[in-house]
């Protein structure tokens, strides 16, 4: 089993309910999932679109890691997700952001994520569940890179829900 962590993020729709969704269907195929508080922030590259409300969770699966794009494609597909504009608004995004200690460089996957250590809306979520994470890249922890750029880092806010 490899533990890995996702990215899940949403600003159409009923963006708590594509999050829980999501969720739901990622327990098919991931183990011992552990989620993070939602955080709801500012759009990212283009500007002219709702906030999005974003996680993270954390697992252990058997899946390679190609496989398991598929099934992240599979879901958002499922769950009402169209092509649109990079950055672009969305039902709901997942990303695979590590897998293990493995790097993999291809055409259609970059593990660790690529964009991982400029994203507050990311990073802020991660450190809730795996704050220890070392990137096997770098050889830095979750926890080092925030507390040594934290103010470079956009807010994020929690999202509590209405009730």
């Amino acid at each position: 089993m490899y533990t890995l962590a996702i990215a899940l993020g949403a600003n159409q729709g009923n963006r708590e309910q594509n999050l829980k969704e999501a969720g739901k269907k990622l327990s098919f195929f991931i183990e011992d999932l552990v989620f993070s508080s939602v955080y709801e922030t500012e759009p990212v590259g283009y500007q002219q679109q709702p906030w999005f409300l974003n996680q993270v969770c954390l697992g252990k699966t058997s899946h390679f890691p190609l496989e398991l794009l598929f099934e992240l494609k599979a879901i958002e597909k499922e769950l009402g997700r169209v092509p649109g504009p990079r950055f672009g608004p969305r039902l709901l995004d997942l990303d695979i952001l590590f897998y293990d200690r493995w790097v993999l460089d291809s055409a259609l996957l970059t593990i660790p994520h690529p964009r991982l250590w400029e994203r507050s809306f990311v990073l802020q979520p991660l450190l809730e569940i795996a704050p220890d994470w070392i990137d096997p890249r770098e050889g830095r922890s979750l926890r080092q890179v925030w507390e040594g750029n934290k103010h470079c880092f956009s807010q994020c806010n929690l999202f509590l829900p209405r009730s």
